[in-house]
C-alpha cells in the first residue's frame, strides 16, 4: 500500500469560495486511490488543506499522477488555487497494518522529518523498538518513508480528541525516556509539526 499526502494552499481571501467545494474535491480527489481524509490547518500555514490518499500499487499511483499531468484543473478549485504539495509515501516496516477510516481525531498533528541519504532505515530500526509503547499512550496513524524523487521524508500523522491528550502523551512518553526513540534522530535534518482538523467529510474524523 502507498499513501499519498497533497496539501493544496489556497490563494488569500478564496477560504469562503472554496468551502462549500471542498465536499466535492475530496470525493473526486483521485481516479484511482481511495481518498481516506481532509484536514483544515489549524496552527501552521493557514489556509492550507491536507488530503491523504490510499493507492494498492505504484501503477495506479503513477496512473494519478499522469492524470493530473493532463487537467487544467484537476482539484476544480483552480481559481482560488496558489499552491499544490506532493508526495508518495510508503509505511516504515513496522506499519504493516493499513489505514482504516474511523473517528480517532479531531485533531491531526501532521510530523514532516527530512532525512539524510541512507538514514531511514536506521531510523526506522530505533522506532520499531519503542512505538508499541508509544502507541499505547495515543494512536499513531501511520509513519512513512517518502518513494518519490526528492529529499528524503518521514511522515507520521498522530490523531488526538484534545490537545491536553496530545500534552499528555508527550509528557509521559518523555518521562519514560522512549520519546523521542533513543537513537531515532541521528539522520534527522530537519523537523516540523504542523496540527490539522479533520474536516466534516474526511473519512478520517
Amino acid at each position: 500500500m502507498l499513501y499519498d499526502l497533497t496539501v493544496l494552499a489556497l490563494l488569500p481571501n478564496t477560504l469562503g469560495a472554496v468551502l462549500p467545494i471542498l465536499p466535492s474535491t475530496f470525493e473526486n480527489f483521485s481516479s484511482t486511490g481511495t481518498p481516506l481524509g481532509c484536514f483544515s490547518c489549524e496552527f501552521g500555514v493557514l489556509n492550507r488543506f491536507a488530503f491523504l490518499t490510499a493507492y494498492e500499487d505504484e501503477d495506479k499511483l503513477a496512473a494519478e499522477r499522469a492524470r493530473l499531468m493532463k487537467t487544467e484543473d484537476p482539484y476544480g478549485i483552480g481559481a482560488h488555487l496558489g499552491a499544490v504539495h506532493s508526495t508518495a509515501f510508503k509505511p516504515l516496516p513496522f506499519m504493516d497494518e493499513p489505514i482504516v477510516p474511523g473517528e480517532y481525531g479531531p485533531f491531526y498533528e501532521i510530523r514532516t522529518y527530512s532525512i539524510a541519504p541512507g538514514g531511514l532505515p536506521e531510523t526506522a530500526e530505533a522506532w520499531s523498538k519503542v512505538v508499541e509503547r508509544r502507541q499505547e499512550m495515543s494512536r499513531l496513524l501511520t509513519v512513512m518513508g517518502s518513494v518519490e524523487e526528492g529529499p528524503l521524508q518521514m511522515v507520521h500523522v498522530w490523531p488526538y480528541k484534545t490537545i491536553e491528550d496530545r500534552m499528555k502523551a508527550r509528557a509521559q512518553a518523555g518521562k519514560e525516556g522512549i520519546w523521542p526513540p533513543p537513537g531515532g534522530s541521528a539522520h534527522l535534518t530537519a523537523l516540523q509539526s504542523e496540527l490539522f482538523v479533520a474536516t466534516a467529510f474526511s473519512k478520517l474524523k
